[in-house]
């Protein structure tokens, strides 16, 4: 009898353990978390610090030179350049070169030739899955983002925060560059999505209730998953940001 009741008060112990404990805020690495690294297939190497029950992930991905497609995936693809160079060429033949530093939107329903003459290495979020059974996505390019915005446009807003979203997709799922004023934030709040985040300029804090959370400068890029709690502390601070895995919408 004893042993039966220690054995569910164990159980019991572990499952309020593992509910209590909030989703963690991840730091990308370009050669992946150090006990575990990039896994190997074929000319590629890759690590999904997340993947979502929707099958949208994001990582970092290494690959020796090729050249593939033309390809017209089913989703959307935010990449940052680490490495290498990389030319993409699209349906009517829209040329443009990406390289280490530069920040890339490959909307769904791109068609486009991949052009790769080195060995390239870059951070991505794959989102905005194509519903199964759903209609394709309307004929699309890739989108170069810049961490001022548009030319022409730049940043908009008003009070604290300017910003300019560069692709709205399903589930309100989005890709943009923004900037804050000096700020820390007063209370935690949790998240209903995921957010990736390219640290542009500047330098602060995302705090977790624990006090631990994660300093971030500008060339860092971090990951909160959806349910994590924090608080925001910087000084001026841009960042690209790509918002995903919001299956809160369904419900909206």
């Amino acid at each position: 009898m004893t042993r039966t009741v220690l054995a569910v008060l164990a159980v019991v112990s572990i499952a309020v353990g593992v509910a209590a404990e909030d989703p963690a805020i991840v730091r990308f690495e370009p050669n992946g978390p150090a006990s575990v690294g990039l896994k190997a297939n074929g000319r590629t190497q890759a690590h999904n610090y997340l993947r979502t029950s929707g099958n949208e992930r994001a990582g970092v991905w290494r690959a020796e030179p090729a050249t593939t497609g033309p390809h017209t995936p089913t989703y959307s693809e935010f990449m940052y350049l680490l490495e290498g160079s990389v030319t993409l060429v699209d349906g009517d033949g829209r040329r443009e070169t990406f390289k280490a530093g530069d920040a890339v939107l490959v909307p769904r329903g791109t068609t486009y030739t991949w052009q790769q003459p080195e060995p390239l290495r870059k951070y991505y979020a794959i989102f905005d899955l194509e519903p199964a059974g759903g209609a394709p996505a309307a004929k699309a390019t890739f989108i170069r983002l810049d961490a001022n915005g548009p030319a022409g446009t730049g940043l908009k807003g008003e009070g604290r925060t300017t910003s300019h979203r560069y692709y709205a997709g399903l589930a309100k799922s989005s890709v943009g560059v923004w900037e804050t004023a000096p700020h820390t934030g007063a209370d935690f709040h949790t998240t209903r999505y995921a957010e990736l985040m390219v640290f542009l300029s500047g330098s602060g804090r995302l705090v977790t209730p624990d006090g631990r959370g994660q300093a971030f400068t500008a060339g860092d890029v971090v990951l909160v998953p959806r349910g994590t709690s924090y608080k925001w502390q910087s000084d001026r601070v841009r960042k690209f940001w790509v918002i995903f895995d919001n299956p809160a919408v369904e419900s909206d």
